[in-house]
């Protein structure tokens, strides 16, 4: 699901448009008079005991507080869908920083002949991507049968989409995507100066906040929380701060918070996808290809070439070595499985040895348009900069943020001298581990946060709540021992690897079928 997106956002650098803001403002204030009236009416009734309700019952949102959302004419997709906005705090232990917007829409179960059974909160993924507009459809698409008792509750997180976006300078359009990695640092070390004392605004622990504050606002007790990718890490955080809300949680292509999840381990899982791949179509053989992988990554490392990739009419030089190819090649097995691309590597490589560079070079070029088409569509869908203010905020480092960068950097070579490259074939383990959308060094350059810190410590006590873990046995993203450390997490949790299922299981029928059950006869 998280990599679906769909339509064009405005460039941060135009003038605003006026007439949507407007209409923004109304549709938030009628929300907020309609709202209160709704709250009025609960309050007055709370003193009367409720037949049937107690402490663990999931309610959906009031047949009041839906009338009482907007329309969302932006999303024709979702036709009974109603959306809203809330203001909070953008850093909620200073409220003089100022407030932001978080906007959601909620689609109301159909059924309304019958009690509704609970509220589903999804997330896509990411960091940095929007629920509303990048996802929602393929949400409610995916989890129909469910809706007809269970309200679908899309909230876009802090920074992107209808939730006040968040943009810098340094990080704006796709050109990333094309530097090389020292300038790839350099950006995002860039992004994190220019966004001053916001840049530690956006974390896990602030958007499970936003996630509470919207339910509590629409009068839910408890949620079913389907993450997806990053969305697993931002649902465990929601779990471990709101236990007393959680009904369930689904996890798809999860990975558990203080375990790294970008090294050796997603190295093995490379390696097996590959061997799957090859026996599963029978048009490769898979140790043949990861031997023409090492020797191109030897070729690469010693001789690398430039590439010229033309843009959008802009024409970028790009580096083709082992950082680079290494980058492709784990893309290629860190989202949905693509039996064609997957081949194509195979292919490229078994080219390589033979002389001809030809396929990799296509291989590269298509790689990295596809994913400048990704960040060309702006914060409205995808925010790079909420992307890494949330990465660098949260995530393990080698490194401490109160050292000067020339310190960071050899406290990070140095632990990176001790990785073996053996164990991350057929690739180098500096490669690896700094490909360009996984690199373990990308926070470098980020501004001296304090706060900076996974949003709770190992062993912190976890809701002991129905859990279910989803993994792809083609997934090297959050493999199938991320799953296992995701679940472990939880007091109890079902880990089920889907055979075939890439990043992530959410996008196959049997991971979807699988999410669907779990909610539907959960017991709680």
């Amino acid at each position: 699901m998280e990599d679906a997106a769909a339509g064009h956002a405005e460039d941060g650098s135009r003038q605003p448009d006026r007439s949507r803001t407007q209409r923004n403002l109304m549709k938030k204030t009628r929300f907020a008079e309609a709202l209160l009236a709704v709250t009025a009416v609960a309050t007055g009734c709370a003193t009367a005991p409720v037949a049937g309700v107690d402490a663990r019952t999931t309610l959906t949102a009031s047949t009041e507080t839906v009338q009482a959302l907007a329309e969302c004419p932006e999303l024709p997709s979702l036709p009974t869908a109603g959306c809203g906005q809330i203001t909070v705090p953008r850093d909620r232990a200073d409220p003089g920083k100022g407030t932001i917007d978080i906007g959601f829409a909620l689609v109301p179960h159909t059924d309304t002949s019958q009690p509704g059974l609970g509220t589903i909160v999804p997330n896509p993924g990411g960091p940095g991507s929007s629920t509303i507009d990048l996802a929602g459809q393929q949400f409610a698409e995916s989890l129909e049968p469910l809706l007809d008792r269970r309200d679908l509750l899309l909230i876009d997180t802090r920074g992107v989409g209808r939730s006040t976006p968040l943009t810098c300078a340094a990080l704006d359009g796709p050109t990333r995507v094309f530097v090389s990695l020292p300038e790839q640092r350099q950006l995002i070390g860039e992004c994190g100066e220019q966004l001053g004392d916001a840049v530690s605004d956006y974390t896990s622990i602030a958007v499970a906040d936003d996630v509470d504050a919207v339910r509590a606002t629409l009068g839910l007790s408890r949620l079913d929380l389907l993450g997806i990718s990053y969305g697993t890490y931002l649902m465990a955080t929601y779990a471990q701060r709101y236990p007393q809300h959680v009904r369930t949680v689904s996890m798809a292509g999860a990975y558990a918070i203080n375990v790294d999840s970008v090294g050796e381990v997603n190295a093995v899982a490379f390696r097996r996808a590959v061997r799957l791949v090859c026996e599963r179509t029978g048009e490769c053989n898979g140790d043949r290809v990861i031997s023409d992988l090492a020797a191109l990554m030897k070729r690469l490392r010693k001789s690398p070439e430039k590439l010229d990739i033309t843009y959008d009419g802009v024409k970028h030089r790009v580096t083709l070595d082992e950082w680079q190819m290494t980058s492709v090649a784990g893309r290629v097995y860190s989202s949905r499985p693509d039996t064609k691309v997957e081949l194509a590597l195979a292919n490229a490589a078994a080219a390589a040895r033979r002389g001809n560079l030809t396929p990799v070079r296509a291989l590269v070029r298509d790689s990295l348009i596809a994913l400048a088409d990704n960040y060309s569509y702006g914060a409205a869908i995808l925010s790079d900069a909420q992307s890494w203010a949330v990465t660098c905020h949260d995530y393990l480092r080698d490194f401490d943020y109160a050292d000067p960068v020339a310190k960071r950097t050899r406290q990070y070579a140095a632990v990176q001298a001790k990785l073996i490259s053996a164990d991350f074939a057929p690739f180098s383990a500096v490669a690896w581990v700094t490909r360009a959308d996984y690199d373990t060094g990308a926070c470098l350059r980020w501004p001296n946060d304090e706060t900076a810190q996974p949003p709770f410590a190992p062993g912190a006590t976890m809701p002991d709540v129905p859990v279910l873990v989803l993994s792809g046995d083609l997934d090297a993203n959050t493999p199938i021992e991320s799953g296992d450390a995701a679940a472990a997490q939880f007091p109890h949790a079902t880990h089920k690897v889907i055979a075939g299922a890439g990043h992530t299981p959410a996008c196959t029928t049997e991971g979807v079928n699988e999410i669907i059950k779990f909610i539907r006869d959960a017991k709680g």
